[in-house]
């Protein structure tokens, strides 16, 4: 069973507002589509990963992606989990290229790319401390976790694995996404006995969800001044859309739209946070009217809190 399904990560969405509300000569702007190319790539791993692990019997198993857990000043995240009555086994996902040579007794991986050399931590040990933490985390909730296997998987399909010291544990923990089964079923064939109840694992997974904290990037850096301010067109991305009457309409190419607002106030949310209010949507959207704005806002999936100058618009459910 599949407890937590993978979504696209808000800090993907979040890369995208900036660059699209960024001007194109900012300074920053080369590092953040650096960092959603690099995001978007590990993302597409783990969509290729989950691809294989829907291929095989999840009876045995529940199932969860992409969980980030508070714990001791600090968080811990876990790509995919597997937990069963008597094994959990963590995967850590790495969309690396080109060749990539494991060397756990020194703590370190290797990739050679474009006649480049480049040193990584040993993504058999990042997961080892991953599943050390989950441990310690279900521990203090008062949970006796069975034995942990952790795994790492190479998402990208073109990367060489090489094991040059011959280690066992590189044989063993690291693997190519089509070769899931084929991994952890020694280790299923290893751990018989029982550990956890079908309720203690109930248990566990909401406590798991309950307590999951997506990674958001700090924006503090960035001023809100250096952000573009307008509705986009969504026939050629110019920003700076006019509201005549029912419809905005883009000065550039001609296109209208009754709802280009929406997307604006997602990347208003996306870049400023979870609120915003009356003049705040007035003044992002280029909205002179208060009341125009205020029945704008009303159309909404918004939760709305206090009275008047003091009403605060925040996110539904469904925005």
């Amino acid at each position: 069973m599949i407890a937590k399904n993978r979504s696209i990560p808000k800090e993907i969405e979040m890369y995208e507002a900036i660059i699209r509300r960024l001007p194109a000569n900012h300074p920053r702007k080369a590092e953040f589509e650096n960092k959603l190319s690099r995001k978007k790539a590990g993302y597409k791993g783990e969509k290729e990963l989950d691809y294989h692990i829907s291929q095989i019997n999840h009876s045995s198993f529940t199932i969860l992606h992409d969980i980030r857990i508070p714990y001791n000043d600090t968080h811990f995240q876990i790509d995919t989990l597997f937990i069963s009555n008597s094994l959990m086994i963590p995967i850590d996902s790495k969309y690396y290229a080109g060749t990539l040579e494991f060397y756990p007794e020194f703590n370190q991986m290797i990739q050679y790319l474009n006649g480049n050399e480049k040193v990584y931590p040993d993504p058999i040990l990042q997961t080892k401390i991953q599943g050390r933490q989950l441990e310690a985390f279900l521990r203090s909730h008062q949970f006796s976790p069975p034995p942990f296997e952790p795994l790492v998987a190479i998402t990208n399909s073109q990367a060489l694995i090489k094991n040059p010291t011959q280690n066992k544990e590189v044989s063993s923990r690291v693997f190519k996404s089509p070769g899931i089964l084929y991994k952890i079923r020694p280790y299923l064939e290893k751990y018989q006995e029982e550990v956890l109840t079908d309720q203690d694992i109930k248990k566990i997974v909401k406590l798991l969800l309950r307590k999951h904290s997506p990674y958001l990037p700090d924006l503090t850096e960035l001023p809100y001044s250096d952000f573009q301010k307008g509705v986009e067109c969504p026939a050629c991305n110019t920003i700076g859309m006019e509201k005549f009457h029912s419809l905005w309409g883009c000065k550039k190419c001609g296109h209208t739209s009754k709802d280009a607002h929406v997307a604006a106030l997602k990347d208003y949310f996306l870049i400023n946070g979870q609120s915003i209010t009356n003049r705040q949507f007035r003044d992002f959207l280029g909205i002179p009217s208060i009341h125009q704005a205020r029945r704008l806002l009303s159309q909404l999936d918004l939760i709305i809190t206090g009275e008047k100058k003091g009403r605060v618009y925040t996110p539904g459910k469904n925005f």
